[in-house]
Formats: structure tokens, C-alpha cells, sequence
């Protein structure tokens, strides 16, 4: 259905013939459909705990699926060195207690989850889903000072510990704190940077450029620098020197720091894998949260799976791939 959009439910066993597929009535009526779809369950409500208890799981309809995808994601596949974290949104306008609004996604509104993606394929390695503000995460060795969107950092990554890995994140994320500890843990980062956040140096705010000059300042191994291109652009990092790269622009050749070069090369390791999943997306409209965020992890996992699939030499494109699947489920054998 994410291949083949329709607008209503019951086209896709219409009989007339600008809509009729034979596929889908030929694998099950849509009355069986529309019945498994109405009962489908991932874990027993009966062992979900209430409000005010402890233990209270605001995810416990999905939390075996989450499990099951971290752990299989991250046993499967290794990324490459360069990795990064942000956000990708699950469109969902119902009415739910964690559901977000991001004004700079093209869905606005939904279920918001953090990524750990590889750069190079956009690979999932690691997912969490945002469960409001009032959910505290403890990540095991975290200091607790790093705040909210440190933790979520350092429990994303914590597993590549020791590893050797080039981690890139927006401003949101990025802090002196942070970085300072995860290079103690081998973890290299870099990452724009809102120069009111506590430890950066504030000189460079006074600091005056004219476009394409930068400032730089240096403590330990951390990198600070401010760069003037359209406008002032703050960078932290633990990986970089305070080098710069020639950039050919339309007209001119722009030197630009290499932390920024760097930056904007492998970062999009989540928007890509946005981009992938975008044109399959199934927007069929529910009231229950947990059915659209299942049908989302489930094509999440379909694009990890051809990730694999070309990693092991085969070529062909992510809708190809997916059209093999469906046949082999389908008509195995055929």
C-alpha cells in the first residue's frame, strides 16, 4: 500500500476498473483485512501498568517491537566511522499526549523519534522514541548534568563506545560537557553550536569577521570556531584541527573551516534515510497511535534490510527490493 496509494481503503478491492488490483483480493478479502487490522496487538494489556506506578510504560503497546528492532539493528550491521543523530517525525494528528509539533518538518506535526543513522546508507543503528517532557532518561554511566538532549546522545551512542567513531550532531544537542566526555569514551564529535550554551568561549561572540573570515579558539580537545558566511556559524568539535579547505563556488573559491566542510558532508545521515522512506510511507488514517508508529518501524526495518541487501553485492533499487519482498510473501516460490 505504500508502493500503490490509494485514497480509500476499500480501492484496493474495488472491482471497478480504474481502481481494481487483483493482488489484494486474491491474498485475503477485505473484510479479514480490516479484522486483523481492528485487533492488531503487539504486547498484553493486561501486564501494562497504570499512571503513577513506577513502572508506567507510555510505549508498552510497542515496546516488544522497539526491543526486538534495537537489538536486531544493531546485531546485523556496523557502521562506518561517521555517524550522526537527529529527528525524524511520524505524521500523526490524533489526539496523544507525547505528539509534537516541529515547524522545520514537512509533516509538522506526529510522533517524534531519535536516530542514530551511518552517513553513507542512512542505516538505522539505534532509535528512541520521544515520550514527553515528564520522561526521565538515566542512561547507565551518564553524568547527570548533561541534561535531557545529552542523555539522549549518550544513550544512543553508548554501545559504539571505545570504537573510534566521528559522531555529528545539530545545535540542539551540542555541548562542551558532552563532547569533553565522549571523546573519553573514543568518540569524536562535531556538531553546530548555540553560543549561549554553557563553556563556550564567549570571546568569539564579540569577535567581529567579515564574510569568509573565521576565529578559532582551542582548549584541550576541543576546537571552538566562528565563521562568517551569509551570517555568523558557530562550530564545536573534538575531531578537527583549525584547517580549512577550498570550496569552488559559482564565481569564486570560498575557504571554509574543515569542521564545517566535515559537518556539512555527514550529517544527513538521518535526513537521507527520510528521504528514502518518504515516497513509501503508508498515511492511512488512524486514532491509535501505536498501529502507525508499528507500520513505520516495520518499512523502517524493510530499508535497514536493503541496506544489508546491497552491502552484500546485490544491485537494484529500494522499490525493486521492495517489490521482491511482497512477491515472495505473496507467492513464495514463484
Amino acid at each position: 500500500m505504500g508502493i500503490t496509494k490509494k485514497h480509500e481503503l476499500r480501492s484496493y478491492w474495488s472491482t471497478n476498473p480504474i481502481h481494481h488490483m487483483p493482488m489484494y483480493s486474491a491474498a485475503m478479502s477485505r473484510t479479514r483485512f480490516e479484522t486483523i487490522l481492528r485487533f492488531l496487538h503487539f504486547s498484553d494489556n493486561t501486564t501494562s501498568r497504570p499512571r503513577g506506578h513506577p513502572a508506567f510504560d507510555r510505549l508498552h503497546k510497542i515496546r516488544p517491537l522497539i526491543d526486538h528492532f534495537n537489538l536486531k539493528f544493531a546485531d546485523l550491521y556496523t557502521p562506518a566511522q561517521n555517524i550522526c543523530v537527529d529527528e525524524s517525525l511520524i505524521h500523526f494528528t490524533g489526539r496523544l499526549g507525547f505528539k509534537q509539533y516541529i515547524p522545520s518538518k514537512r509533516v509538522r506535526y506526529g510522533v517524534k523519534l531519535y536516530k542514530l543513522c551511518e552517513r553513507a546508507t542512512g542505516y538505522t543503528h539505534k532509535f528512541r522514541i520521544y515520550e514527553g517532557k515528564d520522561q526521565t532518561l538515566e542512561p547507565v554511566g551518564c553524568p547527570d548534568y548533561l541534561g535531557s538532549s545529552g542523555k539522549i546522545v549518550w544513550d544512543l551512542v553508548s554501545p559504539l563506545f571505545g570504537k573510534g567513531y566521528h559522531l555529528y550532531v545539530d545545535n540542539f544537542y551540542t555541548s562542551v560537557a558532552l563532547f569533553k566526555h565522549l571523546f573519553l569514551e573514543q568518540i569524536g564529535c562535531c556538531g553546530t553550536a548555540r553560543p549561549s550554551r554553557r563553556g563556550y568561549p564567549q570571546r568569539l561572540l564579540t569577535t567581529r569577521l567579515a564574510r569568509g573570515q573565521r576565529a578559532a579558539l582551542c582548549n584541550d580537545e576541543l576546537l571552538a570556531v566562528k565563521w562568517r558566511d551569509k551570517r555568523d556559524v558557530y562550530m564545536l568539535s573534538s575531531i578537527h584541527a583549525d584547517t580549512t579547505v577550498q570550496i569552488q563556488r559559482a564565481t569564486s573559491v570560498v575557504e571554509k573551516p574543515l569542521s564545517v566542510h566535515d559537518y556539512n558532508l555527514h550529517m544527513g545521515g538521518v535526513d537521507f534515510n527520510d528521504q528514502m522512506l518518504a515516497p513509501y510511507l503508508i498515511s492511512r488514517r488512524t486514532r491509535r497511535w501505536y498501529k502507525k508508529v508499528s507500520v513505520y518501524l516495520f518499512q523502517l526495518a524493510a530499508y535497514n534490510s536493503y541496506v544489508l541487501y546491497s552491502k552484500a553485492g546485490r544491485t537494484g533499487s529500494f522499490l525493486k527490493f521492495q517489490e521482491e519482498i511482497i512477491s515472495e510473501l505473496l507467492y513464495p516460490g514463484g
